[in-house]
């Protein structure tokens, strides 16, 4: 039983992460709509609203909010310098508190994507392959698993 814990946490960080600034809206979907393949696309600001942990298979965030494990969301994340937007579903593999922090944006959540398009995951990935070589000095190659 360790094992298959060992090889799903494997599986879960198969892609490189990446620490960035994003703009993000975040809603509780429920119902049909959480299987619904239309998620709507929300107006997001042109700047950063969040720091995010990114990869091709989810984010992690800190939010104003508590989230509850299995919650489904629909999200709209904004990419920068790009302001490459995408709108997709997800749901909330882990979460909790933050007890070091106060107020705002104190509550977190492990968010897996669900239903990610080959075009999405293209951006997310190039996406991150920008931000590393920036972070690095153009010094890195990233190779992922397919």
């Amino acid at each position: 039983m360790a094992d298959n814990a060992l090889n799903r946490k494997a599986e879960r960080r198969e892609y490189r992460r990446v620490s960035d600034a994003v703009a993000l809206h975040v809603e509780t979907i429920e119902g049909e709509a959480a299987n619904d393949a239309d998620i709507r696309q929300v107006e997001l600001p042109d700047h950063p609203t969040h720091v995010v942990s990114l990869s091709p298979n989810g984010l992690k965030c800190f939010h104003n909010r508590p989230f509850s494990d299995d919650e489904m969301l629909s999200l709209t994340l904004k990419l920068f310098p790009s302001e490459t937007t995408i709108s997709l579903r997800g749901r909330v593999v882990n979460s909790g508190e933050d007890g070091q922090k106060d107020g705002k944006d104190r509550f977190f959540a492990g968010i897996a994507f669900k239903g990610l398009t080959d075009s999405q995951r293209e951006i997310i990935l190039n996406h991150i392959d920008g931000v590393a070589k920036k972070s690095f000095g153009g010094a890195v190659k990233l190779i992922y698993k397919k």
